[in-house]
């Protein structure tokens, strides 16, 4: 008889990569077969699973069964958010090999796209509980913009071939300033009519936003609040005035911003206004958003 015989072997620790291909600048397939070879010495076996259509990386996320240790996110915010969608309300945390143009949850949590610091994150790390938003049902961890902002991730959108960069935003931006006809917007919060004119708005739970502008200044990510940002804009002059107040880091009064916590914000318009959410084209107004506080579990540096 064999010398082990009657012993149970306690299952290897198995991880779920959900990779992006295309996702920002550069190719991750080295990083991601270190990442599988340093697992597989210490027992744990990496499982990838790869995108190739808009949905993918939800749909993935939602078959994902409740023995795994975590979930690997191989890509940007964009697919972050989309595997986010799919783990909410779940258990199952997820942690990230940066790959993307901003990578703004991954900096927010001093998430490395080192192999090493990753599998000591996966292997040894903290969990910790994320408030996730939702826009129509749909789910976000950053931020949502309505007006210019989504203005400009739609013609990114139209126009992507494959990976992307900051210099990819530079044609779209320059061509919505000169064109976006500043929508008229309706804001509610918390039931509560706040706004009536042209403008655009914010609304997240990360105070971090693109090239590092925190308009959210005041988000808390496990606070159990949607921070909300108004702003008042009818002109290029204004949407200026903003943007130079954004980098400042204040919103002043003369600003004509406003600001609030709450848990629910309705948004509509006469008009047709794209909406984004965590840098991908989400749909159109009207916009119903909410906060599930602590709806998604992130798995960091220990």
């Amino acid at each position: 008889m064999p010398p082990d015989c009657g012993i149970l072997k306690a299952p290897a620790l198995k991880v779920i990569a959900i990779v992006n291909p295309i996702s920002g600048r550069q190719d991750t397939a080295a990083l991601v077969s270190t990442v599988a070879a340093e697992l597989a010495r210490e027992g744990c076996e990496l499982v990838v699973r790869r995108t190739t259509q808009s949905g993918d990386a939800e749909r993935f996320a939602a078959d994902v069964t409740d023995d795994v240790r975590a979930v690997l996110v191989v890509g940007g915010d964009g697919t972050v958010s989309g595997v986010a969608a799919g783990l909410a309300g779940r258990d199952i945390p997820l942690t990230i090999l940066p790959s993307g143009t901003e990578n703004i949850v991954a900096r927010h949590f001093s998430m490395s796209a080192d192999p090493l610091r990753l599998v000591e994150t996966i292997l040894h790390g903290r969990t910790i509980a994320h408030d996730v938003g939702v826009y129509n049902g749909r789910h976000f961890i950053i931020v949502c913009g309505i007006g210019f902002d989504a203005s400009v991730v739609e013609r990114v959108t139209h126009a992507r071939t494959g990976h992307i960069s900051y210099l990819t935003y530079v044609g779209p931006l320059w061509r919505t300033f000169w064109t976006d006809s500043f929508p008229r917007l309706s804001v509610s919060i918390d039931g509560e009519p706040v706004f009536d004119g042209r403008g655009l708005v914010l609304a997240g739970v990360q105070p971090r936003y693109s090239l590092g502008l925190r308009i959210l200044a005041h988000a808390v990510h496990d606070d159990g609040y949607l921070d909300v940002c108004v702003l008042p804009c009818s002109s290029r002059r204004s949407l200026l005035g903003h943007a130079y107040r954004a980098a400042r880091r204040f919103h002043d009064p003369a600003g004509g911003a406003i600001y609030r916590k709450c848990r629910q914000v309705s948004i509509t318009s006469p008009q047709r206004v794209p909406v984004q959410c965590d840098g991908d084209l989400m749909g159109v107004l009207p916009a119903r958003l909410e906060v599930i506080p602590a709806g998604l579990q992130l798995l960091v540096s220990p």
